[in-house]
C-alpha cells in the first residue's frame, strides 16, 4: 500500500512537471505569434497606408522642381546666347570684298596700336595674311573666302583683346594654312614669306572635329607680367570659345633704372660733403624684365546651337 502511494505521488510529480513545461512552451509560442501578428499588421498598415497615399506630389517638391526648371532654362539660353554671340556670321563675301574688309581692319587695328601703345605693330603688319595685303598680295579663290574671313573674324578679336592689355609689342600672328598653293612661314620683321608650293604645312593641333571645328593659331608678343595676365584674363571671357593651348615665355632683362642725374650746384656740395649712406648706392634698382611670349591658341565655333 505504502508502495502505491510513492508510485502515484511520482506519476502525479511527472505529470505537473510536464503540465508546467507544456504552459511555459505554450505561452513562448503565443509571445512569439503575437510579436510576429504585431510585426505583420504594421506592414500591413504601412502597405495600406503607401497604397491609399495621394500620387502626385507634395507642393513643396513642386516648388523646388520649377525652380530648378526655371534656373537650368535660364542657363540653357545664356549658353545659347553666348554660343551664338561668338557664332561664324553668315554673310557672303566676295573676294574683293573679303580683301576690302582686311584691308579696312587692318588699318584700323594699325591706327589702334599707335593710339594705345606706339610701336606696338611693325609698319605693314600683316596679321597673318600677307599673301593678300601688300603690293605683291593676289586675290584668293572664292571657295577659300568663307574660311578666310572665319579666320580673320577670330584673328581681328584676338588682337583686340591683346591690344587692349596694354602690350609692348604684338611680333607675329600665324594662323592654319589650308589655300594649299603655298605655305606661309614667319619672318623676323613680323611679316610673313611665302614658301614654293609643295612644301610641307604645318599640321595643326587637336582642333580637327566634325561636331566642333576650330581654328589653330600663334601669336608672338611682349608683356610684362601684368600685361601678361591680363591677356589670358581677356581671352578667358570672350564671347568666342579660345583655348590657350601651350605658352612659351622666355625672359628679357632690361638692365638697371639709371640714377638720376643731380643739378650742378648739388653735386658740387655732395662732393665737399661727407655722403650719407642713401647716396652711396651704385647701382639703381632692378627694371622688371619683359617677357617675350608665344601663345599657342585653338578657337572653336558652336554651328547649329
Amino acid at each position: 500500500m505504502k508502495a502505491q502511494k510513492v508510485v502515484i505521488a511520482a506519476s502525479t510529480g511527472i505529470a505537473f512537471l510536464l503540465c508546467l513545461a507544456g504552459f511555459v512552451f505554450a505561452f513562448r509560442a503565443y509571445s512569439e505569434a503575437s510579436k510576429i501578428k504585431a510585426t505583420l499588421g504594421g506592414t500591413f498598415r504601412q502597405l495600406e497606408q503607401i497604397y491609399n497615399e495621394n500620387p502626385f506630389p507634395y507642393p513643396t517638391n513642386v516648388t523646388v522642381l520649377r525652380n530648378d526648371t526655371a534656373w537650368t532654362t535660364n542657363w540653357y539660353q545664356s549658353l545659347v546666347g553666348e554660343l551664338h554671340a561668338a557664332a561664324v556670321p553668315n554673310e557672303t563675301l566676295s573676294s574683293s570684298g573679303f580683301i576690302q574688309k582686311l584691308q579696312d581692319t587692318s588699318s584700323e587695328l594699325q591706327k589702334k596700336a599707335a593710339a594705345e601703345g606706339g610701336k606696338v605693330l611693325v609698319d605693314g603688319f600683316s596679321f597673318g595674311f600677307d599673301r593678300y595685303l601688300g603690293s605683291s598680295s593676289h586675290m584668293p579663290k572664292p571657295e577659300n573666302v568663307k574660311q578666310l574671313a572665319i579666320q580673320f573674324m577670330m584673328v581681328e578679336a584676338i588682337t583686340r583683346e591683346i591690344l587692349n592689355s596694354h602690350v609692348v609689342a604684338l611680333s607675329r600672328i600665324e594662323r592654319e594654312n589650308f589655300e594649299g598653293d603655298a605655305v606661309e612661314t614667319p619672318a623676323s620683321t613680323g611679316r610673313r614669306r611665302t614658301q614654293p608650293a609643295g612644301s610641307p604645312a604645318a599640321p595643326a593641333v587637336g582642333v580637327a572635329d566634325s561636331h566642333y571645328p576650330g581654328q589653330h593659331f600663334t601669336f608672338g608678343f611682349t608683356a610684362d607680367e601684368k600685361a601678361l595676365a591680363e591677356v589670358l584674363g581677356r581671352l578667358a571671357k570672350m564671347p568666342m570659345f579660345v583655348v590657350v593651348t601651350e605658352l612659351k615665355i622666355d625672359r628679357v632683362d632690361r638692365g638697371l633704372r639709371p640714377r638720376p642725374e643731380k643739378p650742378a650746384i648739388e653735386a658740387d656740395k655732395t662732393k665737399t660733403a661727407v655722403l650719407q649712406p642713401s647716396h652711396r648706392v651704385v647701382s639703381g634698382p632692378e627694371i622688371p624684365p619683359l617677357l617675350k611670349i608665344q601663345m599657342q591658341v585653338d578657337v572653336y565655333t558652336f554651328e547649329g546651337v
